[in-house]
């Protein structure tokens, strides 16, 4: 099942603030190849992977566009569970970042695990020559890791707050939902819109 909103283009500068959110987030599946306690401390694994064992996959994607983007969370359910018992369990997880502010110390891991990844992606020489061909195409000069990292610091919990209402408030996208399998959920907008979540 796929929960996803409208995001972002690349040019915003709310871009950062949602790729943080998207790390925030994070999760994978209930078994984790790279060892134990990778991952562990995002909030699709604490919420959600850790207390309902019938979900065996959950995490965030963030696919950025230079027109929009799409934001979102998926699972994979147990053949025994029906979309219907998991959306508001999803549901659940975007109104906690539209209606609380985020603690300090799990925002400040978030952009560290962000502006880390960003750093270690660049090890590669190819990869870096790769990022400065699409760089020059999508904004006509390079950005470099030390403005990113730079325009990441200054996200805040109010940013967060901001970004979320923006993309899948109540006067934000309207969502999408994709279920491959059994489809269960009637209204799956009206779901979501009991817990604050997407536009009507």
């Amino acid at each position: 099942m796929y929960v996803a909103f409208e995001g972002v283009p690349i040019h915003d500068p709310d871009i950062y603030a949602l790729a943080t959110m998207q790390i925030l987030l994070g999760g994978g599946g209930s078994f984790s190849a790279g060892g134990p306690g990778k991952g562990m401390y995002s909030r699709l694994y604490t919420h959600i992977l850790n207390h309902h064992p019938q979900i065996d996959h959950c995490a965030a994607f963030h696919h950025i566009y230079t027109d929009s983007s799409l934001f979102g969370i998926n699972t994979a359910l147990h053949p025994s569970t029906t979309p219907s018992q998991v959306l508001p369990v999803v549901a659940h997880q975007f109104s906690m970042l539209l209606y609380k502010n985020i603690p300090a110390a799990e925002l400040q891991r978030a952009k560290n695990q962000l502006k880390s990844s960003l750093v270690m992606a660049l090890e590669s020489r190819a990869v870096e020559v790769e990022d400065l061909g699409r760089q020059v195409l999508v904004h006509g000069r390079k950005i470099g890791v030390d403005e990113m990292c730079e325009k990441i610091d200054q996200v805040g919990p109010a940013d967060m707050r901001r970004v979320a209402g923006r993309v899948f408030g109540e006067s934000g996208s309207r969502a999408s939902v994709i279920v491959m399998g059994a489809e269960d959920v009637r209204d799956p907008v009206g779901v979501l819109k009991s817990y604050g979540v997407g536009r009507g």
